[in-house]
């Protein structure tokens, strides 16, 4: 046999086996370890106790939507053995009844719901260890019982918003007056709707939520009961969509019979006033010719206060020529809904943790899909509604809107 080629098969040999092993080396390389990941949780400084045992906390993968759970233990640290890494949403929650309330607050004596959250939290080996501090309030019996906010198509394929409805539904076992109420929708865009789309500038204040149109329930103290398990509807033109001239036949509601609308009252007479319906109070107004909530998903909250006019106005540090936006306090809150655009849009959350953790989504826009309340149990022939102050815990998408209904 010829002696060079043998010394060639050789070789030969020897490079395949050399890259071989390079190759494999290389796999081990990119083989990705898991971390051990620690999530330190904490309450406000002004709470009696601080952060223990039982808290349920939760890391979602925004990439692939992997989920790790794990529980506190009594120094309040939850610890995750192996977390791949990567970006995680992660949130801790405890319920509290009212003795629990009572004793790790020192300022409630009601249950409440304790919520913290932190958004596209980058995992590695160089960062391993979070801290969270819980925040949250009571209840005030009033909730926000399903949003419809995604609109409709018309016959031709246009897009229809007018038969936007919010649901306001009495979760306690009392009358509640809804005299004064205010309802208003929250600054700031649902997600990357366009490049050059921002989170909204007042991200970083947990203690307030900054609001554009604000409407109130009018009345004298005692004039719109509400009773236990009931709900009312406020349409953003309270017609039948379906039927009305000015509707659309594709609309998936009937609103001729709301409870109230946003009636825009302006010169050019562009917003439809209903005669069957009466009016909100329109307390303040940024908007167009509507009361249009972002069909990209909107937050909305209600609250009380004593004096509106006391509210501070804000200017819009990144859009300092639009008009101020109303700042209202945690305190003042009653309920709280967000919906973004989609699941990858943690980071334009709106609404401060404290009053809603978490948020919804619908699959698009003009899909007349709505979002309701989950139903926790039952009393009697009373449903009691799911209210964790986690849109994402409590609300589940419908196909279509149920107003004053669960079926």
């Amino acid at each position: 046999m010829n002696i060079n080629r043998v010394l060639s098969i050789g070789l030969f040999g020897s490079l395949v086996l050399l890259l071989g092993f390079g190759l494999d080396a290389c796999r081990q390389r990119e083989e990705v370890q898991p971390v051990q990941v620690t999530v330190q949780l904490q309450y406000p400084s002004e709470f009696s106790e601080q952060a223990g045992e039982g808290i349920a906390v939760r890391m979602e993968n925004t990439a692939n939507g992997t989920v790790y759970e794990a529980t506190s233990t009594g120094s309040g640290s939850a610890v995750f053995a192996a977390v791949l890494p990567g970006t995680y949403n992660i949130s801790a929650t405890i319920s509290l009844d009212a003795a629990q309330a009572q004793r790790i607050t020192g300022v409630f004596n009601k249950p409440v719901t304790l919520n913290a959250a932190q958004n596209d939290a980058m995992v590695n080996l160089g960062q391993t260890s979070f801290t969270l501090t819980l925040r949250g309030a009571p209840s005030g019996g009033l909730v926000i019982k399903e949003v419809y906010y995604t609109g409709s198509r018309t016959p031709s394929g246009g897009n229809y918003f007018s038969d936007q409805f919010v649901e306001i539904y009495n979760n306690s076992d009392e009358v509640i007056f809804l005299d004064g109420l205010y309802i208003a929708d929250v600054w700031g865009v649902s997600g990357q709707i366009n490049p050059s789309s921002q989170p909204t500038d007042f991200q970083n204040d947990p203690n307030n939520v900054y609001v554009n149109s604000v409407w109130q329930i009018p009345g004298s103290g005692q004039e719109h009961p509400l009773e236990p398990g009931k709900s009312i509807i406020i349409a953003q033109d309270g017609i039948n969509h379906r039927t009305d001239p000015n509707g659309n036949p594709n609309s998936p509601v009937d609103l001729s019979n709301a409870d109230w609308e946003t009636y825009n009252e302006r010169p050019d007479n562009r917003d439809i006033d209903s005669p069957t319906v009466p009016n909100l109070t329109r307390v303040y107004f940024t908007g167009g010719f509507d009361w249009l909530l972002t069909v990209f998903g909107p937050g909305v909250i209600i609250f009380r206060v004593d004096n509106f006019a006391n509210l501070e106005q804000v200017t819009i540090p990144s859009s300092p020529s639009l008009q101020p936006r109303i700042k209202v306090p945690n305190s003042a809150v009653i309920d709280a809904f967000e919906a973004l655009q989609n699941a990858e849009s943690s980071s334009f959350k709106r609404i401060p943790v404290a009053l809603d953790a978490g948020f919804t989504f619908a699959t698009g826009t003009y899909t007349s899909e709505s979002v309701r309340r989950k139903t926790a149990t039952t009393v009697g022939d009373r449903r009691v509604l799911q209210d964790f102050n986690n849109s994402t815990q409590d609300f589940q998408l419908l196909s279509t809107p149920t107003p004053r209904r669960f079926d």
